[in-house]
């Protein structure tokens, strides 16, 4: 018993240290899942949103990681995210397919897509979108697609050389997608 008496201070003082340097993670995570309130959205700035779009369409395999943790935090409400207040709509490849034949799947890319063109034009407007950020939500489109098109499946039911066109045809498909954005975005 005199062993816990002096044992249990420094257990009591570990407890405050620890619960105090967890509170600001707590109290981000403990904000109710639709909170959307005047002050959460006032304290980011143009130049934080900004910032934080750059990160999530870059032209990298990091940014497109990032975009799709992000993306599942919006699907999970958590106030990280949504404190941006993005616009996360889609309508994915609009009228092209988004699932080529062999299994390729464009959607993702077609989506992060989507969310680069509509956020930006809304924070910075048409000509600074289209002087400043265009290009390289273009490329990370294509990046995204040229991605899709390395997919292959663990029990392919295709040929190697079957599966070899397959291939070519998604790059191709990816190219003429990329080439009528950067022409028509």
């Amino acid at each position: 018993m005199s062993k816990l008496r002096t044992a249990l201070p420094g257990i009591v003082i570990s407890g405050v240290l620890l619960a105090t340097a967890a509170t600001p993670a707590m109290a981000d995570s403990a904000a109710p899942a639709g909170d959307s309130s005047p002050a959460a959205a006032a304290a980011v700035t143009k130049a934080q949103k900004l910032s934080k779009m750059k990160s999530l369409t870059g032209d990298s395999n990091a940014s497109s990681l990032r975009w799709t943790e992000a993306l599942a935090q919006h699907r999970g409400h958590k106030q990280a995210i949504e404190k941006y207040r993005f616009d996360w709509s889609t309508n994915y490849c609009n009228s092209s397919p988004d699932r080529l034949p062999g299994g390729y799947d464009f959607r993702w890319g077609c989506y992060r897509h989507d969310f680069g063109y509509r956020n930006y034009k809304a924070l910075v407007g048409k000509p600074a979108f289209k002087r400043d950020h265009k290009l390289r939500i273009d490329k990370a489109l294509l990046r995204d697609l040229n991605t899709a098109c390395g997919y292959r499946p663990w029990a392919d039911p295709y040929t190697p050389t079957q599966r070899k066109n397959l291939k070519k045809a998604c790059l191709k498909t990816a190219k003429k997608y990329y080439q009528a954005v950067r022409a028509a975005g």
